[in-house]
């Protein structure tokens, strides 16, 4: 089986390999035991390789490189929509060549993505929505389009859209699946006092000040 991933990911070339954020690629690594070729359709960036990434783990691995798109202001947008034709044309052939078309979203090549399987309705296809799929919530305009095209089986055929968290009056096409987090009625108010309360039942406060608390934030920012 050929096995096509379109990502927004940035990825890194080193040596040979191909790597990437470290628990999206885990991920993929998991689905890749079970295929004969894979191909990646994503940015390329310059960066060095650091502890956050982690290689892809294929023998028959293929990485298309495809600029980084983005709409935050006028000259970005320009420069985005100049860029389109080329994507576009990448990501078609590349659908082209798989047996399998697998979408991250929700982001911009996601989104891109999603207007291209519709012209393959008879290959399999799979998606995962790393976002919040509530259809309450308030969402770009973009993961909406992209929420819209993924649930409509008439457009999108032949696809398993997996989603965070089980929703109502979803199409057949959707496939739920734990995620570790809270829905609005699950959050639970806390008061100054409630908070040091807990602090001081699991940990020693500083006996010189009780107002000073030290916190540690283990994880990664992207500026």
């Amino acid at each position: 089986m050929k096995f096509l991933i379109l990502t927004h990911v940035q990825h890194k070339l080193t040596d040979g390999s191909v790597s990437a954020y470290a628990p999206y690629v885990k991920e993929m690594n998991i689905w890749l035991k079970h295929v004969d070729e894979v191909s990646i359709v994503a940015p390329k960036t310059s960066e060095i390789k650091n502890d956050i990434d982690l290689d892809y783990e294929h023998k028959t691995l293929n990485f298309n490189e495809i600029p980084s798109i983005e709409f935050t202001n006028t000259k970005k947008i320009l420069s985005s929509l100049f860029k389109l034709p080329f994507i576009c044309s990448v990501i078609f052939k590349a659908c082209k060549k798989a047996d399998h078309i697998h979408l991250r979203c929700p982001g911009n090549i996601g989104l891109i993505g999603c207007l291209v399987q519709i012209c393959f309705p008879k290959k399999i296809k799979t998606a995962k929505y790393a976002g919040n799929w509530d259809p309450h919530s308030h969402q770009p305009w973009s993961y909406r389009l992209q929420q819209t095209i993924l649930r409509n089986t008439f457009l999108t055929r032949n696809m398993k859209v997996l989603v965070y968290g089980e929703w109502p009056n979803q199409s057949k096409n959707i496939v739920p699946f734990f995620t570790a987090s809270y829905s609005e009625i699950e959050k639970e108010g806390m008061t100054v006092k409630e908070f040091y309360k807990s602090f001081s039942n699991s940990t020693t406060l500083n006996q010189t000040n009780n107002d000073l608390i030290k916190l540690l934030f283990v994880g990664s920012f992207f500026l």
